[in-house]
């Protein structure tokens, strides 16, 4: 029984690790625009990995982006509001947060010379 008890923790702990392992980044990324004294405008949080979509049968990740009260869904090459008809095609790549910042968060555009960051 005991033997039984240990092999089932086990299983579930490894079963657990991999959907962490799998699941993509598991947190939200605050970039700031430090020369912007808005509070709300010189922020930009990016949730890497998500939103899942299948696209053609495919599972497809994005990114969801929130800046300067609006928010963004950004996959298979175009990020669109959520709240609204926008589209926005982006060539950046996935791994470039700070590109997605650049893009979407202008209003009022950043003009730090470092940039998001």
């Amino acid at each position: 029984m005991r033997k039984i008890i240990l092999t089932a923790t086990l299983a579930l702990a490894l079963l657990f690790m991999a959907t962490l392992l799998t699941s993509g980044n598991l947190f939200a990324r605050t970039m700031i625009c430090k020369n912007d004294p808005d509070y709300f405008s010189k922020r930009c949080t990016l949730h890497p990995y998500a939103v899942t979509k299948v696209v053609n049968g495919n599972v497809v990740r994005g990114h969801l982006v929130g800046c300067q009260f609006k928010s963004y869904t950004c996959m298979v090459g175009v990020c669109e509001e959520n709240n609204g008809p926008m589209q926005i095609p982006y060539y950046v790549s996935m791994d470039h947060h700070s590109g997605f910042c650049d893009l979407l968060c202008n209003n009022p555009t950043c003009k730090d010379p470092l940039g998001w960051q």
